[in-house]
């Protein structure tokens, strides 16, 4: 493979990367449900359900 096609998948894998980090962190700051809200691992994720000792 030439280095020029090695550039250009790179550069598309990290602008891809760079986009969906960007989407991500706006939707976290527009939800209205919470930080968590839409998170896949929301149902699994045990922040909110545990005991506070205090």
């Amino acid at each position: 493979m030439s280095e020029t096609a090695q550039t250009i998948i790179v550069l598309t894998v990290t602008a891809c990367t760079i986009a969906y980090a960007s989407w991500r962190i706006y939707k976290s700051f527009t939800a209205k449900g919470g930080a968590c809200d839409g998170c896949p691992l929301k149902d699994t994720c045990r922040k909110d359900k545990r005991k506070r000792n205090r």
